[in-house]
Formats: structure tokens, C-alpha cells, sequence
């Protein structure tokens, strides 16, 4: 009865009173082929505990909640790209536990299933038991509902490999007849070189007749045997709580606090966060969470399905980042020889000052959620810029990763700068600038980060080539075979170092200390250094300065790590365009406005029958791929060459080819990469942007077509911005004809990011035909002319 009471409260609450966010947002979108990380119902925003099921293991890139996937084989609680933890599986009949996963598998039946933002209900057919799951910010919350059965099991395999995480040990303990703790050691991998421990705290609503630990067996370390005692603590190891005699509809319901510190942390969590066994109070909290997070952005018109989708790649942007601190701001920092427990301060309400955050890189971020967490959400943009801030004081250099409370140097370059200096531009940084700028400084010359390629983690590196940044005025083609790290393609690292000095010569600006501007200011224009005005294109060149032979614009043959020589996972065709730092001189090197627009414009054209996206593997080939990142900001920047109408068009277009859809197939056509591409979905919905990243002093946002009629954006200070949209009835409304804003006639695609920050409207009419006049002028941001009649 509690069950269908519980599916009931979902229904009613939203023909009640209107569906609310989190009741438009569908976990399920496109998770036919997820990454590990991509699925989360039963999680909170930003949440330690990501409770879900896993029907795939031993991959990133395709592996934890499959749609389409015959069998569920647990459900665990970490699901983050690298760390993985805690597997739990409700059972009936004899326990195969001892024999693995595929044992106690059952069956993945979509009937009846729920998942929303906060919640999890599945039926396990092959035991007859419903799964109900829900979480705190550090505890999984489980239900299990059971039919009559003279036996049920709990099992914790804490050995299993999860997603692309083996463990190397667990171990395990009883407390009382309703209490476990223990721990699981995450193995090394590739990216992340050391061992990660995740630590819980377990306890259950019923005493549990039985609790059964198992080791590897001594003459055979393959099988598994039980122990004789009260604990585990093996390379193979786990536990199972046995029930007897369950009647029809008895609920067992379980409890299980993490920590990346302690068994006793765990604990301290799980009971600081969940203090009774109200599963549906837990619920309530959880999506109340959600609709506040989600709730920042309020939509109305539209389609139901655009609605679904926007706040599907809305509550996206809270998941792919995950709070890895204890509710006494204790973290584990894993950079030195030995794990140390650091603390983060308790603010005045006693919680952490800040999140410390495990974290993939910020490759492309400038593009995406850095403008997201700017424009709505900087207190999480703040938290990810503190845990690497944390890196500097920690291990001497500014963060661009975090797993495990370790450094993993994902991808190139800083990408942590084009961050920290869109959170000082717009206002919004409250973490420590003059620190900030120390550690962007540091990265920037030999000795930083800039000195490692991806994933280089060894005592010497030399993938990253800055010295010889420095050194040529260019990253040389030389460099693929220079270190031991991956992405070493020179003409990538070239376009996107200099777009990080430009970002810390703005940064010292701000911040006064104009002596140091006038070099990060040449070095933003070394792109200049390897664009070959004879053919038009970004081309990589060697040490001595020559040309690229046999060069492609576009890949004809597979390349290293899906690009072609030169680059980084994409193409010179799409690596031309970054020069967010300078599109005039870009626009002026291509020809002028019109030959950019005409060369663009067949980019695009060439790009409608893919969906504007590459296939994963593919990047080297396309002309367009809103697939990866180094091409994410390609729509917007026809507005710069004098053709706003254009970038209304086709931004329009990637919107619905590329993020448009809801099913469980699609949705996102390539690597929804930790929140990126549900942010760049976002900002295309709400028409707002900025190609230079809200990076430039007195930055602008950019204007495109909303998808919505009306916008209300809840900002910091209590301070709302609307967007109002009007268009003719049953006609296409892609292409703006006026805009106001504050009442005032606006006739820029851009206008001052402060008159967003502090308040005020926008309408906008849109019709079925470009109004050429509008916009094709940017504004002058040094204040002198804004456009306004």
C-alpha cells in the first residue's frame, strides 16, 4: 500500500498544482548508451550518493544504467567517473552471493517504473520485490518491498568491479543485529593513479536474522568462502543479511552514509542527514531539492517536450560533479605520498564553507556551464574553483581534476582559469583572487600544469609543451612524440593556451595588476603564429617552422585519439574557429564578414544530415560537431560577422536535432560530457550565450532566439531577469524582429552582462523571416555607445 500511495503522491501533486520542475525532468533521456556517471534519480543536486542501478560494468563510456539492457545486476551509490563504490542487492531464495554479479542478476523490467529527479522505483520480477530508492546529499536511502519467502537476502559484494572501477579490498564489520560498516578500495586506473577508499555506514529498519561475511578462499583466491566470525577483510570480500519467513508486502527498508575519510565519518553523515526511517518524508525532501535547484530557471510555453527536455539538461548540470567532503567539511587530499585529511571551515551556519568537489576537467566549460554558473548558479562555479584552489595550497598547482582527492591532469592546458576569470568578470567570485591569480600565473610557465598533457602524472613531464609555447610562439607538431601523456596535438594546444592567457591578462586587469597584462596579451595572440592565410586555416607547423604536409582540413582516415595530426579530438576545420579571444581578427584572417559567413554557413549546411554532431570516434571527420567541445560555440558565431539572423537559425536547428529529443535512445547525440552539453542546451533554450566565455572585462551576453514565452531567471541578491517572447500564431518564430530591454529599444545581439546580474526584462518578437536590421552591429563595451534609441 506504502508503494502505491507513493507513485500516487507524484501524480496528484502535479495535476494538483501544476507540474513543477523536478516533475518534468526525465532521468531516463538518452540512456541507452550513458557514461557511468550519467544516470541519477535518486540523488540530490551535487549529491555524494548517486543511487541508482547498474546494469553494465567495466566501461566509462558505456557502462551503469542501460536502458535497453536485459539484467540488473546491483544498485550502487558512487557513480563518478573514476571512483565507484557499494554495491547492495535485495534477493529471495538460496544466496548465490558467494558466486558474483551475474549470480544474483534479475531482470530489468520498465513496468511500473518511475524515475524522477530525487526518486527510483523499479520491480525486480525475478524475486518479486519492488526497489525504491531515494537519497541525502551523503546516504542512499533504500525501500525494498518483498513477497512471502521463508528466505531474503541484502547483499554487499565489495569487491565487485563497478562501472570502470576494480577494487583491490573489502572490508566489512558487525555493529549490532541492524548495523554494518566498512569500506571498498578503489583500484588505480588509468587516469586516476592512485587507490581511492570509499568508506559506509550501513543500517537496517528490521533486525536481520542472519549477517554472512565471506573471504577468498585460502587454496583458491578465484572462490569465495564464508567466514566464521563477525567481519571481512579480503581481496574478495562482502556480506549478506538474511531475513526468514518475510510475509506478503513486508518492507525492509536500509540506511548506508559515505565518506571518502571514515567508517565514522560515514556514520556521522548518515545520521546528521537522515534521522528516521520516513522513506516518503525522504522523498519529499529530495524533490523539494531538486525544485529548488531546478527552480531557478522557470519556464512556460513552449511544447511539454521542450519543457521536458530543458529541465532534463537542467537537473544534468547538477550531476556530473559530485561533493566528496564530510558533514564536517573533512576531505581526503591524495596528492602527496600519503593520503591527509584536510578540513574545509564550517561557515556560521556550521556546514562547509564550500564543497570540495570530485570532478572531471573543464575542457570546453568556457562555452557551457561557465556561463551557466555565472549567470544563475555561481555558488557551484565557486565550489568547483575552491576544490581546485584547494590543489594550489595542497600540492603547489592550480587544479584541473579531481578524483579521488587526486590531481589527474585530465585533457591540456588550465582549463580551471577561463572559470575562475568568468566568475571575477561577472562579479560573482567569492573565493580567494589574489590566490587565483598566484596559481594562474604559476600554470602558465614551465613548472605548472601547462607542462603536462592528458592524464601525464609521472615526476617529468613534457607532453604539455609550454616551454616551447614560449619558445616558438607556437605548441610544434613535434609534440605527439614528446612525454608520456595523451591529447598532445600542438596546434590544439596552441589555440587553447592562448586563450587562457588572454583569460589571465583580463584576470590582471581586473584585479589591478596591469603590469602583467601586456604579455599575456601578446601570448593570447599566438594563434596568429600557426594560421596559413593561404589555405585559410589553422595548420599545425614544426620546430623549424614549416608547414604540416599532406595536411586535411577535414579527416579523411581515423587519427590518434579520434583527430587529425595537429589537433585534439577534433579537426582543423572546427579548431579554426576557436579564437573566442579575437573573432574580429579571426572574421579579417578569413576574408572579411562576408567570405566568414559564406564558409560557416556551408560548414552548417554540411552538418544537417548528422544531426551536427560527429559519431563518438568520428571527430576528425566533420565540418560541425556539437558532439565535443571544441566546437560548441560554432552557432554563435555568425552574430559576429554582421549575421545575428543566421546564428537565430542554425542555433535553432542544433537545439532540435542535436538536444532536442526525450526518448531513452536520444537526446544527447554524443558524450553528454559531465553537464556540458545540458548546459549548452540550456543557454540555446533561454537564448543567451557569450562565445568569449563571460571572460572579457565588462563582459556581454549574447542574444539568439528563445524557445520559451516567458523566462524568469531567479538571481542572486533575491533579483529576477524575464525574458518575454511574442511571435505570430502557428508560425515559426525562429528569427528575432525587435528586442527591448528595460523598456528601451535594443538593437545589439549583446548587451552588458550587469544589466542581466541586476535585475530587469527583455521582450522579444520573433517571426518566421530574418529582420536583417536588427542586431548586426555589437556593442561597444567600454560604455561609450549601448545602442539603445
Amino acid at each position: 500500500m506504502r508503494v502505491f500511495l507513493l507513485g500516487l503522491f507524484f501524480f496528484t501533486f502535479a495535476k494538483a498544482f501544476g507540474q513543477k520542475p523536478a516533475d518534468l525532468a526525465n532521468p531516463l533521456v538518452a540512456t541507452a548508451k550513458p557514461r557511468f556517471d550519467f544516470f541519477a534519480a535518486a540523488s540530490l543536486p551535487y549529491g555524494m550518493v548517486a543511487l541508482s542501478p547498474d546494469t553494465h560494468h567495466g566501461d566509462l563510456w558505456n557502462a551503469g544504467y542501460r536502458h535497453n539492457d536485459e539484467y540488473i545486476f546491483n544498485f550502487s551509490h558512487i557513480h563518478n567517473t573514476q571512483t565507484a563504490g557499494i554495491p547492495v542487492m535485495p534477493v529471495v531464495g538460496p544466496c548465490k552471493a558467494l558466486q558474483g554479479l551475474e549470480a544474483t542478476k534479475c531482470k530489468l523490467n520498465h513496468q511500473g517504473e518511475v524515475a524522477k529527479p530525487g526518486y527510483h522505483k523499479l520491480l525486480l520480477p525475478d524475486y518479486g520485490i519492488t526497489a525504491e530508492l531515494t537519497s541525502s546529499q551523503r546516504a542512499g536511502f533504500h525501500c525494498y518491498t518483498f513477497p512471502a519467502t521463508k528466505e531474503a537476502h541484502i547483499i554487499m559484494d565489495l569487491t565487485a568491479a563497478l562501472g570502470p572501477v576494480k577494487m583491490l579490498k573489502g572490508y566489512a564489520k558487525k555493529i549490532s543485529n541492524t548495523e554494518i560498516e566498512g569500506y571498498s578500495v578503489n583500484a588505480p586506473t588509468f587516469r586516476r593513479k592512485k587507490n581511492c577508499t570509499v568508506y559506509f555506514y550501513a543500517k537496517f529498519s528490521k533486525p536481520f536474522d542472519k549477517i554472512n561475511f565471506w573471504k577468498a578462499a585460502d587454496l583458491d583466491p578465484e572462490k569465495k568462502v564464508l567466514v566464521n566470525g563477525n567481519l571481512t577483510d579480503d581481496p574478495k570480500a562482502g556480506a549478506y543479511a538474511s531475513y526468514n519467513n518475510l510475509k506478503q508486502g513486508e518492507q525492509i527498508m536500509m540506511q548506508v552514509g559515505i565518506s571518502f575519510v571514515s567508517m565514522e565519518n560515514a556514520k556521522m553523515n548518515l545520521n546528521k542527514e537522515i534521522t528516521d526511517w520516513d522513506f516518503e518524508g525522504a522523498v519529499v525532501k529530495a524533490k523539494q531539492a531538486w525544485n529548488d535547484y531546478l527552480g531557478r530557471i522557470e519556464v512556460s510555453g513552449g511544447t511539454k517536450k521542450q519543457q521536458v527536455k530543458f529541465y532534463t539538461d537542467l537537473m544534468h548540470t547538477a550531476i556530473g560533479r559530485r561533493i566528496s567532503e564530510d558533514v564536517n567539511g573533512a576531505y581526503t587530499d591524495n596528492t602527496g605520498p600519503a593520503p591527509v585529511v584536510r578540513y574545509i571551515p564550517l561557515n556560521a551556519k556550521g556546514v562547509p564553507s564550500y564543497h570540495f568537489l570530485d570532478a572531471d576537467g573543464l575542457w570546453g566549460s568556457q562555452w557551457n556551464l561557465n556561463i551557466l554558473w555565472s549567470m544563475v548558479y555561481p555558488e557551484y562555479g565557486n565550489d568547483l574553483a575552491s576544490t581546485f584552489l584547494s590543489y594550489y595550497k595542497n600540492m603547489g598547482l592550480l587544479g584541473r581534476t579531481s578524483w579521488g582527492g587526486q590531481e589527474c591532469y585530465v585533457m591540456v592546458g588550465d582549463q580551471t582559469v577561463p572559470l575562475l576569470s568568468a566568475l571575477l568578470q561577472t562579479g560573482r567570485a567569492t573565493f580567494d583572487k589574489e590566490l587565483a591569480f598566484k596559481g594562474a600565473y604559476k600554470n602558465a610557465f614551465p613548472g605548472g600544469t601547462r607542462d603536462r598533457a592528458g592524464y601525464e602524472a609521472g615526476p617529468t613531464p613534457e607532453g604539455g609543451g609550454i616551454d616551447w609555447y614560449l619558445k616558438y610562439g607556437y605548441v610544434p607538431i613535434e609534440i605527439k612524440d614528446r612525454g608520456d601523456g595523451y591529447n598532445r596535438g600542438g596546434a590544439s594546444m596552441t589555440l587553447e593556451y592562448a586563450y587562457q592567457d588572454w583569460c589571465i591578462a583580463n584576470m590582471a586587469s581586473t584585479l589591478n595588476k596591469k603590469e602583467y597584462c601586456p604579455e599575456f596579451m601578446q601570448r593570447a595572440g599566438y594563434w596568429k603564429n600557426i594560421f596559413d592565410a593561404s589555405k585559410g586555416y589553422i595548420r599545425p607547423k614544426d620546430t623549424l617552422g614549416n608547414w604540416l604536409t599532406n595536411f586535411e582540413p577535414v579527416g579523411t582516415k581515423k587519427g590518434t585519439n579520434h583527430a587529425t595530426p595537429g589537433f585534439i579530438e577534433s579537426n582543423a576545420s572546427i579548431y579554426s574557429y576557436y579564437v573566442p579571444q579575437d573573432v574580429k581578427g579571426l572574421i579579417q584572417a578569413m576574408g572579411g564578414n562576408d567570405a566568414f559567413v559564406n564558409r560557416l554557413n556551408a560548414d552548417f549546411e554540411s552538418g544537417v544530415n548528422k544531426g551536427f554532431a560527429a559519431e563518438h570516434g568520428e571527430h576528425y571527420a566533420a565540418r560541425v560537431d556539437y558532439d565535443n567541445q571544441p566546437g560548441c560555440h560554432m552557432g554563435h558565431l555568425f552574430s559576429h560577422a554582421g549575421a545575428p539572423w543566421l546564428t537565430q537559425y542554425w542555433v535553432r536547428q542544433v537545439k532540435e536535432a542535436t538536444f532536442g529529443d526525450t526518448t531513452a535512445t536520444t537526446g544527447y547525440r554524443g558524450d553528454e560530457d559531465q553537464g556540458q552539453m545540458g548546459a549548452l542546451s540550456t543557454l540555446m533554450a533561454v537564448g543567451l550565450f557569450d562565445v568569449q566565455g563571460l571572460v572579457d572585462v565588462n563582459p556581454t551576453l549574447e542574444i539568439t532566439s528563445p524557445i520559451f514565452d516567458k523566462i524568469t531567471f531567479k538571481l542572486p541578491g533575491k533579483k529576477q531577469f524575464v525574458i518575454q517572447t511574442s511571435s505570430p500564431a502557428g508560425k515559426d518564430n525562429t528569427y528575432i524582429q525587435s528586442v527591448e530591454l528595460n523598456g528601451k529599444s535594443w538593437n545589439s545581439f549583446e548587451f552588458p552582462f550587469k544589466e542581466f546580474a541586476g535585475g530587469g526584462s527583455m521582450k522579444i518578437k520573433l517571426g518566421s523571416e530574418p529582420n536583417k536590421a536588427w542586431g548586426s552591429k555589437p556593442i561597444f563595451k567600454d560604455g561609450k555607445e549601448n545602442l539603445v534609441k
